[in-house]
């Protein structure tokens, strides 16, 4: 993302896209594998990430770090594989 400045007393939105290729699905099971390799059942899957920005205060006096830990649960359908996926509704951050 591009850095930005801003006021003080403002706030802004800000939309971003997770591309994830070749993801490992550890403790699948085997039940998820097929002759072709590709899934068949749909995957349950958590996504869980820390999104992390910093301010400039003061200039560059003070620069306060601020963290957020995203979790995500979705299910990937694999006849849809090729398609995004909205985490709009099946996310939660602390």
């Amino acid at each position: 993302m591009k850095e930005f400045h801003q006021s003080r007393k403002s706030h802004r939105l800000v939309s971003v896209a997770i591309m994830g290729s070749k993801v490992p699905l550890y403790g699948s099971g085997a039940s998820l594998s097929s002759t072709t390799g590709m899934p068949t059942l749909p995957v349950p899957l958590n996504l869980n990430f820390v999104m992390r920005s910093r301010a400039n205060v003061l200039g560059k006096l003070v620069k306060p770090k601020y963290y957020k830990r995203i979790h995500c649960s979705i299910t990937l359908d694999p006849k849809k594989l090729g398609a995004q996926v909205s985490l709009k509704n099946s996310c939660t951050y602390d």
